[in-house]
């Protein structure tokens, strides 16, 4: 298992692992970042809904595609907009608790039980939307190990699923969410051998997959439970 700069792998007890290094003096000692940590993961789990704008990029070996991002979030149902050569144009996807509908700009409509699930059959790209719910917070999903934070108490690496994810860099939301810090940059690629990634023509393009996520505008950040 990984640890860099002033990062500490966590430990507790939803956790599968493992061991601890030690924060620099510079930064909190490992106490005060698990107790920090714990601190932030109850206020962030409590957000429940939000607009924020971004934008992401995918990538396999030397094809990839971009969009820019709107996205409104509540724990009932959500809108996810993408437009740019990602989108193919534009998309929109729609999800409630039972399913997910997506519709583009030449009329094409798709039914299914999630939003990557529908995104894929559109476009061909795997983008772990459903997870992101939890990673665009700064939380670790269910079933996450090799959770990582850093010395301020912040997550800073994961893997789940499929996938790896690397907190890049956090952003102050304002006064929506006082005292806590958001992802504005996001970094998430397949574990090798677990994705198999093919053309709209069929060819086979490797299992190398990457997705950027940047987060750049948080709005109507709303906590709902108590």
């Amino acid at each position: 298992m990984r640890s860099r700069g002033t990062a500490l792998v966590l430990v507790a007890s939803w956790l599968i692992s493992a061991c601890v290094t030690t924060a620099p003096p510079e930064d909190l000692s490992r106490e005060e970042s698990l107790a920090r940590w714990q601190e932030f993961r109850e206020s962030l789990s409590r957000i429940d809904h939000w607009k924020l704008r971004g934008k992401m990029g995918v990538r396999t070996g030397s094809k990839g595609g971009s969009a820019t991002l709107n996205w409104e979030y509540s724990a009932d149902a959500q809108e996810i907009e993408l437009y740019g050569p990602l989108g193919g144009g534009r998309v929109i996807i729609t999800t409630d608790a039972q399913s997910a509908f997506l519709r583009d700009t030449k009329g094409r409509e798709i039914t299914g039980k999630t939003a990557s699930e529908v995104l894929y059959r559109r476009l061909g790209w795997q983008v772990p939307f459903d997870h992101l719910v939890d990673w665009a917070r700064g939380l670790p999903g269910e079933g996450a190990t090799d959770v990582v934070i850093d010395g301020n108490g912040r997550l800073k690496r994961l893997v789940q699923d499929y996938w790896e994810v690397e907190f890049e860099e956090y952003g102050d939301p304002g006064e929506s969410v006082p005292g806590l810090a958001l992802p504005a940059k996001l970094r998430v690629t397949a574990l090798p051998g677990t994705m198999a990634v093919y053309s709209d023509e069929g060819e086979y393009l490797g299992d190398e997959l990457s997705v950027k996520v940047i987060l750049k505008r948080w709005r109507e950040v709303e906590s709902g439970r108590s």
